[in-house]
């Protein structure tokens, strides 16, 4: 988890310090090949601000968002970066998450204002007559300019696409040995206990480890304690849960352990930003190419 938490630390750092709005493209579904690297790559893997929002309302309006990826795809295969304008006016830099032919993603940064009449003009012709002024009001509220210089900002942008790609290539490589690591054992355990009240000493007694080696092991997964940990695998499994399974939220924070379903919404919205309604809503469908 260390590994994933520095690439996390990093787009942070990004934000706060060139003001950007950053999300990350999955074109291959390569973060669900490592549940570590998902839950720290998924509060970024979409847009969540409310003109996005807004237009995802709209189940053709969405259809035309995922649609619009394979055009991204496209122009990755092509260019080491470039800006693109979606079909409701957002303007973004694209940075390819690639290797060779493949690509795996991009990290997209908006929202910037280099072609306004185009964007514009794609507001126009996104909605109907009865959405359209609001479409505009929401626009104009919540998406602000960046104010960078692109050029400013591309090579570190292209150093954390490396970075993510390393990230791909090494759950790529993993071997057997994996179920070895300690790590997997005590995720095991947590994971096989989910709807109980684990302590700590319960893990030390069924691990056959000290005090001092869990509290180690959680601070290497880069972890405050041990409850953030369990809440962790908690919230991935809730994740899992809400896009595989018709169980209500109440019913999957009951199952996961939660005091009630406030707790599990809490929790969820601190760690991936995004309600459990609106997680299961906006992800429920998400394609990949």
């Amino acid at each position: 988890m260390k590994d994933y938490k520095k690439a996390v630390d990093y787009i942070e750092f990004l934000k706060k310090t060139y003001n950007l709005v950053v999300s990350i493209k999955d074109y291959k579904g390569f973060v669900y090949d490592n549940e570590q690297l998902e839950f720290s790559l998924r509060p970024y893997l979409a847009h969540t601000n409310p003109y996005c929002m807004f237009v995802k309302e709209n189940e053709e309006l969405y259809s035309r968002c995922l649609n619009n990826n394979k055009l991204l795809i496209e122009e990755c295969l092509k260019k080491d970066y470039f800006f693109h304008i979606c079909h409701a006016g957002i303007c973004e830099l694209i940075i390819p998450i690639k290797e060779n032919d493949t690509v795996y993603g991009s990290i997209n940064i908006s929202h910037f204002n280099i072609y306004p009449s185009k964007s514009e003009k794609a507001i126009e012709n996104t909605f109907s007559d009865t959405r359209k002024e609001e479409g505009k009001r929401i626009f104009k509220t919540f998406l602000r300019n960046v104010s960078v210089d692109s050029s400013t900002i591309i090579p570190s942008l292209e150093l954390l696409a490396q970075y993510i790609l390393l990230l791909i290539k090494r759950t790529e490589k993993k071997g057997t040995e994996e179920e070895l690591n300690i790590d997997i054992i005590l995720r095991k355990y947590i994971i096989s206990n989910i709807s109980k009240k684990i302590i700590a000493q319960d893990i030390i007694d069924e691990l056959l480890i000290n005090r001092i080696q869990l509290t180690t092991l959680i601070k290497q997964s880069g972890m405050k304690n041990l409850r953030d940990y369990i809440n962790t695998i908690r919230i991935e499994l809730g994740e899992k849960l809400l896009l595989e399974t018709k169980q209500t939220p109440k019913e999957i924070a009951t199952s996961l352990g939660f005091k009630g379903y406030k707790h599990f919404e809490s929790v969820f919205m601190e760690k991936l930003k995004i309600s459990p309604e609106d997680y299961r809503k906006y992800y429920k469908n998400e394609k990949y190419y």
